[in-house]
């Protein structure tokens, strides 16, 4: 009542309000009630901002009153604290805005998604010279067909005009619990450039990642391995419409960019030099070993035959040959691939993307290297008979698509890969590089057989030499006419698929134009030229001379491509329109 009295004297009936309002909010909030916050901080269109719990003209009231000796300093906390509560209370317990995609938060952020989508449409016009028309690409693009994966020379005409849809995505991130238990998924629904069938909706990345401790986080499920700056670095933020054909051949695996496993990692925005150590399946996103096999007879240890034969000699106890549609052998299941990335940031931290869109004011400036051991692939029979190998072809198919065609015969092998990498940015202005060497051990010895006198007996024509290593370099630069806006970027590749032969060397040029229309790479637009000259020559199990006899085991036909063989040469002019949102 006092309170009135003194509100009623120095403020008239404005003052009665008042003093009710804190008459009532004084019976309203607990004798223990515990201490709050002045406000708190409320994220707004990308940005933090300090918001008042109180009504910042009723507060200025009750301060005023405090000064004038109208309210006591225990009534004035005593307000604050209840109206304090009052707005937690009341206050929604979901949120949703749009920053950089569909942002919800639930239960004052204990969970957190964040939807975002990608869409990239290209036109490529394309012109090829007549080697592309007369024997094509049947050694490191072939296509495989057929449930014995028979080799098939990649052929075309000297120009085509295609759209494409080249990027369709679906995001979904965001923490569950807190926010240092991460989760992300990402759908993808396009095709690739070459593409001969419809693509369809798949899963490219689920999992999880705990922050909890920044010197080792801790990431399982389906992703992109952790092995070399190109393959980290996301297509959404690249130079130019494609990555090198050289970048696409030495992921870690060499079967995909993408796998199933494990990785420990230190927080890259926390400590200079970054560690990624990983475990994973080794055959690529969605499948795992059981994905190889080979053929036999129903019997253990005898192999098995396409149409009734083998070429080869049977085991001692062997029944005679039938086909192998019968039984098969997942070998290799215990197997899994090993890989290991060390990053040191020399200067600043350039990130992955390409190009220097921030604009550094400082140099900024990485170097980095990566190891990754993925043993016994098989990549079909070690002989030139396809038609004995009746496995399933994922592996063979996905060492195909990525430019790994020339492993393909040589029976199960390890691959051991390499890589060094360096980037470099200052004010509109990045270099960047990288170097590959891949070891491939055959499990099988001395030369593959090519030829036997009759089914059963000893080999006759062996191949001409053994497959050796491969090993490729990249380097590419770009700067900002206008900065964030338009940049012009350049990239030189070059890829020897096989050491141990000569004319087989994969050279290609880039330039690009990129106009940013945001100062982003959520909406840009893209013109790439790139030229590709690819040597043909060098041997190639099952697609080089000498070929099987017809009529001696199980052959196609002789098909003399090494007689044609010459350098593929490809001109191409891609347009893209990339939205990010």
């Amino acid at each position: 009542m006092s309170l009135l009295i003194r509100s009623y004297s120095r403020f008239g009936l404005f003052g009665v309000g008042l003093g009710l309002l804190l008459c009532c909010l004084s019976l309203f909030h607990p004798t223990d009630a515990i201490s709050a916050e002045a406000g708190r901080l409320v994220e707004k269109d990308g940005r933090y901002v300090f918001v008042e719990s109180m009504d910042p003209a009723m507060k200025l009231l009750l301060e005023r009153a405090v000064k004038q000796g109208t309210i006591t300093q225990e009534e004035y906390d005593g307000a604050v604290r209840a109206s304090q509560e009052r707005a937690y209370l009341l206050q929604p317990s979901f949120r949703a805005w749009y920053d950089r995609g569909f942002n919800f938060s639930m239960n004052d952020n204990a969970f957190l998604l964040k939807i975002r989508a990608r869409f990239a449409a290209r036109f490529t016009q394309r012109y090829r010279n007549d080697a592309y028309r007369d024997s094509g690409d049947s050694k490191n693009f072939p296509e495989l067909l057929g449930v014995f994966g028979d080799y098939r020379a990649n052929r075309s005409i000297d120009q085509s005009s295609t759209f494409n849809l080249r990027t369709a995505r679906l995001y979904f991130m965001g923490h569950l619990f807190n926010p240092d238990f991460k989760y992300y998924i990402q759908l993808a629904g396009e095709t690739a450039e070459n593409a001969q069938a419809p693509g369809a909706l798949s899963v490219l990345d689920m999992n999880v990642t705990s922050t909890h401790l920044p010197w080792m986080n801790v990431q399982i499920g389906q992703y992109k391995v952790y092995f070399n700056r190109s393959q980290i670095n996301s297509t959404a933020s690249m130079q130019f419409a494609s990555r090198a054909l050289v970048m696409d051949a030495f992921t870690a695996s060499g079967i995909n960019r993408r796998d199933v496993g494990l990785t420990i990692m230190n927080d890259e925005e926390v400590y200079p030099i970054n560690y990624y150590l990983g475990v994973f399946n080794g055959v690529g996103p969605l499948v795992n070993r059981f994905a190889q096999f080979n053929s036999e007879e129903a019997t253990v240890g005898c192999p098995g035959g396409a149409t009734g034969g083998n070429p080869f000699p049977s085991p001692a106890g062997c029944p005679t040959n039938t086909r192998n549609l019968n039984a098969n052998l997942r070998t290799n299941v215990n197997e899994l691939m090993y890989v290991a990335r060390l990053q040191a940031n020399l200067m600043g931290r350039p990130g992955y993307g390409e190009g220097d869109l921030a604009y550094s004011e400082s140099p900024q400036m990485a170097v980095g290297g990566g190891y990754a051991y993925n043993p016994s692939i098989d990549t079909s029979s070690n002989n030139a008979f396809v038609g004995i190998d009746l496995a399933n072809l994922h592996v063979r198919r996905s060492l195909a698509a990525l430019g790994n065609g020339r492993m393909l015969g040589q029976g199960v092998v390890d691959f051991s890969t390499w890589t060094l990498d360096y980037v470099f940015k200052y004010r509109g202005f990045s270099l960047q590089g990288e170097y590959w060497y891949r070891n491939v051990t055959r499990h099988s010895k001395g030369l593959p057989c090519m030829q036997t006198a009759v089914v059963g007996g000893p080999c006759t024509v062996f191949a001409p030499q053994e497959f050796g290593n491969s090993t490729g370099w990249t380097v590419q630069s770009g700067y900002y006419l206008i900065p964030r806006k338009v940049e012009v970027a350049a990239r030189y590749a070059w890829w020897d698929p096989d050491t141990r032969s000569g004319g087989d060397l994969i050279k290609q040029v880039d330039v690009s134009l990129n106009w940013f229309l945001s100062g982003t790479y959520d909406h840009q637009i893209m013109l790439t030229y790139s030229n590709i000259a690819m040597g043909q020559d060098g041997f190639a199990i099952g697609r080089s001379a000498p070929l099987p006899a017809v009529g001696a085991t199980f052959p196609s036909g002789t098909v003399p491509l090494d007689s044609r063989a010459g350098t593929l040469i490809e001109n191409a002019v891609r347009i893209q329109y990339q939205i990010f949102f």
